[in-house]
């Protein structure tokens, strides 16, 4: 497979981007235990919205380049933009790290070993995240024994699926339904 670099890590480093996700967490007997739906929505890194929602939870995150809003369980929160992207945590640093890594590889690409890799556009790829301390991350690469199951589009940039398996817990799966 050939790759051209400087188009591809165009795609995988993206600052404005419309997404949507879900995950599922799937019990040992299969039964689906908990559903939730997420919508990444960012025209460049200090202007996004962000909204997760399942199980009659629901939480809101948003950018406006000057303030920060973050509403969750009826409690809502301002934080007043300092400086540029440059300063601010933007979002890719605030919204769900599972969804920026799905859309921005390079994020999770950094902090995996990967094991193997197959296909052609879309390559599957397993993977263990690297260390043995806990990460401040909450992301696919927290090092506790998961081991990773992931489908990368190569045109699109972005993964499109990733299946987390977690000792003694129930197995995730991650879902890109839609990013332009």
């Amino acid at each position: 497979m050939l790759v051209e670099v400087v188009s591809w890590l165009s795609l995988v480093t993206r600052t404005a981007v419309r997404a949507s996700a879900t995950v599922v967490a799937t019990g040992a007997d299969g039964s689906v235990r908990e559903r939730s739906e997420h919508v990444l929505e960012a025209e460049d890194l200090l202007r996004w919205s962000y909204v997760a929602f399942g199980d009659g939870d629901e939480v809101h995150q948003s950018c406006d380049g000057v303030e920060l809003v973050q509403a969750a369980h009826g409690r809502s929160t301002r934080t007043r933009v300092a400086g540029g992207p440059e300063f601010f945590s933007s979002w890719p640093g605030v919204v769900d790290a599972w969804l920026v890594e799905m859309l921005r590889p390079v994020d999770l690409l950094a902090r995996v070993a990967v094991s193997s890799i197959t296909g052609d556009r879309l390559v599957r790829m397993t993977a263990t995240p690297l260390g043995n301390e806990p990460s401040p991350y909450n992301g696919f690469s927290i090092p506790d024994g998961r081991t990773l199951a992931m489908s990368l589009d190569m045109e699109r940039g972005c993964f499109t699926g990733a299946a987390v398996t977690r000792p003694g817990c129930d197995a995730l799966t991650f879902t890109v339904t839609h990013v332009e």
